[in-house]
């Protein structure tokens, strides 16, 4: 579903995506993955420079969670850049003249956070950074939620 929503971009820009042939049943909300892997996708498409080639989208089995990624090969970010960055309105000095409010790695963390997980940046060794985000596996529900509020997203 995300990549049908950046299908044009990816096209125009000739943009490479990967993700993994299988991946497994997550128990979680669906609408909250979705919006990270939309704003996680959108950064590496806005920051990620005339010069980015591809987004991969990837899965890790965790011991108590699932740790989702999305990397790209586009400019990256420094060490220095990377920290404070899921901070609200922290955005890299280099993104000036670029759309964005700086909460969308903010609205990331929290999504995780909720999900009993974290988020965490990996700045690549030349170019580009992976994104990782884990979701608990055993997520307990709220006695005041039904159940039926969480979907098996694939």
């Amino acid at each position: 579903m995300i990549k049908e929503e950046f299908a044009t971009q990816l096209t125009v820009r000739r943009i490479r995506w990967s993700e993994p042939e299988f991946l497994p049943i997550v128990n979680a909300d669906e609408l909250s993955l979705q919006r990270i892997l939309r704003n996680l996708v959108d950064n590496a498409l806005k920051y990620g420079g005339d010069q980015l080639s591809e987004i991969e989208i990837d899965y890790r089995n965790h011991d108590k969670s699932h740790i989702l990624s999305v990397r790209d090969d586009g400019v990256g970010l420094q060490v220095e850049e990377s920290k404070g960055i899921f901070s609200l309105f922290k955005r890299k000095k280099t993104s000036n003249g670029i759309e964005g409010t700086g909460l969308g790695l903010a609205i990331v963390k929290e999504i995780a956070e909720q999900h009993g997980g974290k988020v965490w940046c990996e700045p690549g060794c030349q170019k580009g950074t992976t994104f990782y985000v884990s979701i608990a596996k055993h997520l307990e529900v709220a006695p005041n939620q039904e159940i039926k509020d969480f979907a098996h997203v694939q």
